[in-house]
């Protein structure tokens, strides 16, 4: 009797264990399981099988690495900068808080980009307080992509109010340029040129004179596209593009480039930041946040494919999936 019951103990104790192994394998296979695609709107894990938390941000490509870097605002604990690292932009590995706010009330909106020339990278964002009343550009920098970033400055660039803020650099003249909603409250989209070291802004200041925010910006063929929402909070809108043959104007306003688009909001996303993907051509990714009504730290992503039309318009469908296939590779 005391045999049996030993014996049933035993096999009741593997059973669990091999239980408690099966359910973890499965769980560690369906956390790192590799992407093959994109799938907007839809949940995004990191590599560890964790939610992306990573909003309003940008992607930069380091060649020496081949890597993608995704910089946004980690919503969650602790706040400030998150980056993630990517060798492909579908599958990527969270590499911690890069810059974290501490008494920053608002930090929004990162966008880094690397100064080829002094070899530091530097992050621009939304610095304000918890009324959205400071309304400043704020300026960190770091001799790593994956930080960590020390906050240099903050103000009023020109003296203008500054909250959403997007970004462009000339490939060419690697001058790089901000777009940012600009005075009481976002009255207007402004263009402002940085200085060559990136760490400030200079009196090349525009106004485009377009009430909106969350401003991309692509170049294609000599011409500028301005996407951008309209001011709803964290309810999503229909976007509007704008085009001109400089960065800082005079632009000339078009409708909404979403193609499909039932809801009339955007596919339910606000525009952050275009990525020009390297090693293809005409490839630019748009990058929206899912806000779902607030801020909050499991908020999804939608990125397309964005078509500019051989008459010069701009396009965005829906893709339920899709791949970089979509696009033709450059010749090397």
């Amino acid at each position: 009797m005391k045999n049996h019951k030993t014996n049933a103990f035993l096999s009741a104790t593997v059973f669990c264990l091999l239980l408690t192994f099966l359910t973890s394998s499965l769980a560690f296979s369906q956390a790192t399981a590799a992407l093959t695609s994109f799938q907007p709107g839809g949940k995004w894990l990191d590599t560890e099988g964790n939610h992306i938390d990573s909003h309003g941000g940008n992607i930069i490509y380091v060649e020496d690495t081949e890597t993608y870097y995704w910089y946004g605002e980690r919503r969650g604990t602790p706040r400030g900068a998150a980056c993630y690292s990517s060798k492909d932009l579908y599958n990527w590995e969270n590499e911690g808080i890069v810059l974290e706010k501490g008494e920053i009330e608002v930090f929004e909106r990162p966008k880094v980009i690397y100064d080829e020339l002094n070899k530091n990278y530097v992050m621009w964002f939304h610095y304000d307080n918890s009324k959205y009343l400071t309304a400043e550009l704020g300026v960190a920098t770091s001799d790593s992509p994956t930080g960590p970033f020390v906050v240099q400055n903050h103000y009023r660039p020109n003296g203008h109010e500054s909250r959403d803020i997007g970004m462009y650099v000339e490939p060419d003249t690697k001058k790089a340029y901000i777009g940012y909603a600009a005075d009481h409250i976002n009255k207007t989209i402004r263009m402002a040129e940085l200085s060559d070291d990136y760490l400030e802004t200079t009196a090349k200041d525009v106004d485009i004179e377009a009430h909106c925010e969350g401003p991309g910006i692509l170049k294609k063929d000599g011409k500028f596209y301005l996407l951008t929402s309209g001011c709803s909070g964290w309810t999503p809108n229909p976007a509007t593009y704008y085009t001109a043959d400089d960065i800082m104007g005079p632009y000339t306003k078009h409708g909404n480039p979403f193609v499909g688009d039932a809801g009339n909001n955007s596919f339910n996303s606000q525009p952050c930041f275009i990525f020009k993907i390297p090693g293809y051509k005409d490839a630019y990714l748009y990058m929206g946040d899912r806000w779902n009504g607030g801020g909050k730290p499991d908020s999804e992503y939608v990125f397309l494919p964005i078509t500019i039309t051989e008459k010069g318009g701009m396009e965005i469908h829906w893709h339920n999936k899709w791949d970089l296939s979509m696009f033709t590779p450059e010749k090397k």
